[in-house]
């Protein structure tokens, strides 16, 4: 099993494509530990930069035909786990918010100045049915996949990543403009089957998540990378990536800020953490995403069981380590790892 998860772990890690001299996060190759150790250290590690890098430029050149190619104006932004550096994968894709010019959302009790006399669902449903068509005609051998009803997904031919491309539009929070920050800022998506839009702050989301994780000494990426590579290399888990962040989000600060090399730790407070939720309710069902727009374990989101299923797998990597290393240690704890 553990074999099975660190040769997973290995393929997607890496790109092909991209010749570096040395691969500055893939450190856990070279330790003598076992397989289980080796595995939880390189899932907790960031993403090369060099890869990053690439998925950036492979999101710009969808941008750049779309500003080159649509007749209404845009504006153009990133979210997703690149942004906030949970990634786990060289060749993660990338969300683009495509946000249209001609309105923006406000959050009540704020009133627009001059009221859009234009149906905003529409503009959006054609902004989308625009988009569609020019990227098919930018990236002839590519396949763009429009049956997602949030996003257009752009893949293979000339491109090294799947970009998605999101219709939306700016929404001004009140918080926004009072403070003019930023990250305050949210967007509505277009949700086309359904034609509602959808109320979101990535950027809050990803200020959050950049404070814990400087808090905790690194330590909140680091769960959140290893919950989000036990869904990818168990392919058992039915939890969102979105939501396993958020789990992680939850675990309390000094239970994430753990010296380097005692990054065994951090597996032992996810897997305390998320047993704990299975037997409290009243917790589980009171934890929130990092920005607070929802609750985790709501209708539509995260489920007790898929909460089993992450601990089961969470159990039996803890069961793992401690039976390869019981001559270095009998508790997670108690582990040291030299990298």
């Amino acid at each position: 099993m553990i074999i099975n998860r660190l040769d997973r772990l290995s393929a997607r890690r890496t790109d092909s494509t991209i010749i570096t001299a040395k691969l500055l996060n893939e450190a856990y190759k070279g330790l003598s530990q076992s397989e289980s150790v080796r595995y939880i250290i390189g899932a907790m590690q960031s993403i090369d930069p060099e890869y990053t890098k690439n998925t950036y430029a492979q999101g710009e050149r969808v941008c750049n035909q779309l500003r080159n190619r649509l007749t209404t104006t845009c504006g153009y932004e990133y979210q997703g786990s690149v942004t906030n550096d949970t990634h786990i994968k060289a060749k993660s894709d990338i969300d683009v918010l495509l946000l249209i010019d001609k309105f923006i959302g406000l959050e009540k009790p704020q009133e627009p100045k001059n009221s859009y006399k234009g149906d905003p669902i529409q503009d959006l449903v054609d902004l989308r049915a625009e988009a569609i068509t020019k990227l098919k005609a930018a990236f002839p051998e590519a396949t763009v996949d429009s049956s997602g009803s949030k996003s257009i997904a752009v893949e293979g031919g000339s491109l090294r990543r799947k970009v998605d491309v999101v219709p939306s539009n700016w929404y001004n929070t009140n918080r926004y403009t009072t403070t003019g920050d930023k990250i305050y800022r949210g967007v509505q998506i277009l949700d086309a089957s359904k034609r509602v839009r959808l109320k979101n702050t990535p950027f809050l989301h990803n200020a959050w998540i950049g404070h814990k994780d400087k808090i905790t000494n690194g330590g909140l990426r680091k769960a959140a990378r290893l919950l989000k590579s036990l869904k990818y290399d168990s392919e058992s888990i039915d939890l969102s990536s979105y939501d396993l962040v958020s789990l992680a989000f939850n675990i309390p600060d000094n239970e994430l800020n753990v010296p380097h090399g005692m990054e065994l730790t951090i597996l032992n407070s996810c897997h305390n953490f998320c047993s704990e939720l299975q037997q409290n309710r009243l917790k589980r069902e009171s934890l929130e995403v990092p920005d607070k727009h929802r609750k985790i374990f709501t209708e539509g989101h995260a489920t007790l069981n898929g909460l089993n299923q992450l601990v089961a797998e969470l159990e039996s990597l803890v069961k793992d380590v401690l039976t390869e290393n019981q001559r270095s240690f009998k508790k997670l704890a108690e582990a040291r790892v030299e990298y």
